[in-house]
């Protein structure tokens, strides 16, 4: 394996609070959690109107697992004035996808919460859907009944490495957008998706929390892995055509996370399985995914649409030097107008 080049300078350590004297959100990037994470101490042109937060406010839960066996991701969304979020299950033998829900669903169907360390949780309730992710001890909880799909897992985030925390501008004056990823989460528990059923025993998962007053069109690519190379415990987070300023883009090695800087996604969205690149303009990030099956959505309701595709796969290339040999992962490409 080869070895690994310089890091970069360690993040500063994030804010206790979003809102800085002024009242504007505190933008950048930075290693950990923010403390009091609440909307309701921004001020200025962040200091929106019921209506307002109901039109831009979306808030969401985001959990991703990959083993051997298979890739599982789930989705708890409150986009104010309606929910959603989804659950799919991916056979990586089979290599079919078992389980693919997105339901679009009244607004009080979701509840999420502005807190993304411990007491921050989402719900989300539906035909055949009972879905929960919280936080609670140093753990994330997910269980979910999902139609054809049960979860439970067990996520000690107490074992996790240090998370991410990007604050940001996503558009006109007032729209910013808050993320914390959290990556290399020791996962227990187990999957089930129709008659197949997948214990999950020593491996890590992922966990994304969102919270911002997004721009009426909103657009990302996105690439999430944690796991092993070689005997290196590596994850990475890459974005592109969201985050404006220092954005999200951060690598851990060895239970630090470093900035990456911007990178570039170029793939054919018209072919699903077709290979992905993801390069920094530096090149310290040269990877491809390879696609190994993937969901898709469209949804076009004239004021309200999205199209969506999230890919299954495989990174291989090189982060900083180090070599990247098939590590499982996600990739998505969304486009919304919401």
């Amino acid at each position: 394996m080869a070895e690994a080049a310089p890091l970069s300078e360690p993040l500063p350590p994030a804010p206790a609070a979003l809102a800085g004297d002024a009242g504007a959100p505190r933008a950048g990037l930075y290693g950990g959690t923010v403390a009091e994470a609440g909307f309701a101490s921004l001020q200025g042109d962040y200091a929106a109107t019921t209506l307002q937060r109901l039109l831009m406010e979306k808030k969401w839960h985001f959990v991703s697992l990959a083993t051997p066996d298979f890739i599982f991701s789930i989705a708890i969304v409150d986009a104010g004035y309606l929910s959603s979020g989804f659950c799919a299950v991916f056979d990586r033998g089979a290599r079919r996808l078992l389980i693919d829900d997105n339901p679009v669903l009244p607004p009080l169907c979701a509840t999420v919460s502005e807190h993304p360390a411990d007491g921050g949780s989402a719900r989300l309730v539906g035909p055949g859907i009972t879905a929960r992710i919280e936080r609670s001890g140093g753990r994330i909880l997910v269980s979910a009944r999902w139609r054809q799909a049960a979860v439970d897992l067990s996520l000690d985030a107490r074992r996790a490495p240090p998370p991410i925390t990007a604050i940001a501008p996503v558009g006109d004056k007032g729209r910013f957008d808050l993320t914390q990823k959290t990556v290399l989460i020791p996962a227990e528990g187990e999957v089930r998706a129709a008659n197949v059923r997948f214990a999950v025993q020593s491996a890590f998962a992922g966990h994304d929390f969102t919270h911002g007053y997004l721009a009426r069109e909103t657009a990302w690519r996105w690439a999430f892995a944690s796991g092993r190379a070689g005997s290196r415990l590596v994850a990475f987070n890459f974005s592109e055509g969201f985050l404006q300023g220092a954005g999200e883009n951060a690598v851990w090695f060895e239970g630090e996370p470093r900035p990456a800087g911007k990178v570039s996604f170029t793939f054919d969205g018209d072919a699903p399985l077709s290979p992905w690149h993801i390069r920094s303009a530096d090149g310290a990030v040269d990877l491809v995914f390879q696609p190994e099956g993937y969901r898709a959505q469209s949804i076009d309701l004239k004021l309200i649409s999205s199209k969506y595709l999230q890919p299954f796969g495989v990174f291989s290339g090189k982060v900083n030097g180090v070599e990247i040999d098939r590590l499982a992962g996600i990739c998505e490409d969304h486009a919304a107008r919401w």
